[in-house]
């Protein structure tokens, strides 16, 4: 059963990343067969393949970098993207409902373990991450205003008064029982170019042996704690426009 979800909320972008260490050449050399061999497993679900790094830049150089996508349709989201040391799965707010997302991340998890032949000690770092797009005027508005009447939050400065802020650099890092809990708050743009505030939420789980069970346990309680931060952060202010 898929559940409800805001109508009109500020999402762009949800990832679930899994990083390993590439260690030596030998970790390398086997990272030229991983995506063919997902491919192979996955292209009835993801069947439009895309090379994201240019053929002839040395694997070296792309060590925890995305090198291939696999899409669900030409230009279409969900995906799933694979590099040396690096496989994620991505998906946008039209497309996204947190059970549909667990299970293709269940789906991909499998498929990785079964046609990756990673050594047993190998440590695996998970990460759930979220990006929100708020529209902002930096030319005519006052950021901070903007921030703390839509933020359970504040921020003030008193120490620069001969110019206007134009834009915001914020980080907040926290610990939890999932990992490390970062929110950022900068300047930026959506995908239709609109200039506004992109609010970044990542949880970072710490390096654990593959088990897709403790996956899969820590990807459910990572949603949930990022999914009552964003409440909480919201809380009587902005959050009602979202539904």
């Amino acid at each position: 059963m898929i559940m409800s979800k805001l109508s009109n909320a500020p999402l762009v972008e949800v990832v679930f990343e899994l990083r390993w260490p590439i260690e030596n050449r030998s970790d390398l050399s086997g990272f030229q067969y991983l995506h063919g061999d997902l491919y192979a497993e996955l292209k009835s679900k993801y069947p439009v393949r895309e090379q994201i790094a240019a053929p002839d830049i040395p694997l070296e150089a792309l060590i925890n970098r995305a090198v291939h996508r696999f899409r669900t349709e030409k230009d279409a989201y969900p995906l799933f993207q694979v590099g040396p040391g690096v496989l994620t799965l991505n998906t946008i707010d039209n497309n996204y409902y947190w059970e549909d997302f667990y299970d293709r991340s269940d789906e991909l998890l499998d498929t990785f373990k079964n046609v990756n032949p990673f050594k047993e000690e190998t440590k695996f770092s998970p990460s759930l991450l979220y990006f929100d797009f708020f529209p902002f005027d930096f030319d005519n508005n006052d950021v901070m205003d903007f921030m703390n009447k839509n933020f359970n939050l504040k921020i003030q400065q008193d120490f620069f008064n001969k110019g206007r802020q134009n834009g915001i650099s914020l980080g907040l890092d926290f610990q939890c029982s999932a990992g490390d809990l970062t929110i950022q708050f900068s300047k930026g743009h959506n995908p239709d170019q609109q200039e506004g505030i992109v609010m970044q939420t990542r949880l970072h789980g710490k390096m654990i042996n593959f088990s897709k069970t403790d996956l899969l346990k820590w990807l459910d309680d990572a949603h949930e704690i990022c999914s009552d931060t964003f409440k909480q952060l919201t809380k009587n202010k902005i959050y009602k426009s979202f539904k």
